[in-house]
Order: structure tokens, then sequence, then C-alpha cells
């Protein structure tokens, strides 16, 4: 089962990611606290982080550099205002999905969606045909 961390200082936002991205054979969980994603995160690597960014926070900038420095190719998505950057353990790259109208929203999460399902699919293709080194 693929796991996908999601983290969120806004309990509302938590949810609504946890509930959204909910699927068949893969297991959500989700926290507000930057300490408790780092244990998570050491005791058992999920295949995809999601940091919600789109309340000024101090604390999930912070633990979005750190994610980023102490786990340098864990996939990661990070929702900021007006756009998603995805990282996939290698590259990143930005969809933009600008505006605070619902229809925004809508167009926000439904690219998350789509990203997640890119990443988890990148990770199983990781697991299935592990890299072959040059002689």
């Amino acid at each position: 089962m693929r796991r996908v961390l999601v983290v969120s200082p806004h309990v509302p936002s938590r949810e609504l990611l946890r509930r959204i991205l909910e699927a068949p054979g893969l297991a959500v969980s989700a926290t507000g606290d930057t300490d408790d994603a780092f244990a998570a995160l050491a005791s058992r690597p999920p295949a995809l982080v999601v940091v919600d960014l789109r309340r000024p926070d101090e604390d999930h900038p912070l633990f979005l550099g750190l994610l980023r420095k102490r786990h340098p190719t864990q996939p990661v998505i990070a929702l900021v205002p007006g756009r998603l950057r995805i990282f996939d353990g290698q590259h990143e790259r930005v969809v933009e999905a600008h505006g605070d109208t619902a229809e925004a929203l809508h167009q926000l999460l439904g690219a998350l969606k789509q990203a997640v399902h890119d990443l988890l699919a990148q990770d199983l293709l990781r697991v299935l045909r592990p890299p072959v080194g040059r002689a």
C-alpha cells in the first residue's frame, strides 16, 4: 500500500486534502505538527509528502526547506498560493492555478490529484524496475 503524508497547519484544509486524496490502495495520513511529520518520515518514509503553504505560517516554509535538505530525494508537492510546486525527487516543476474563486480552488485540487497520481506511478515504477548501474 502506498503512503501519502499531508502536512497542513489548518485543520479544515488538512481534512479536505486527506479526503480528496483518499483512494483504494493508498494510505493517507495527515498532521499539522512538523515534528510529527519528521518523526513519520524517519520511521517509515511515505511515497509522497503534500505540504500546504497557502496560509501564512512560520513553521511550514521552514519545514519544507528542512524536508528538502534532510530528505533530498523525497517526492514533495507544495501547495502555495496560486500554484503547485511538484518535486519528483530529481526535478521540480510548477503548475499555475491563479485566482481566489471556487473555480480556481477546484482547478488547484484537480491538478493536485493528477500530480499525486503521476508521482505515485513514478514511485511504483522505481519499485518494480530498480535502476541498473553501469559497470
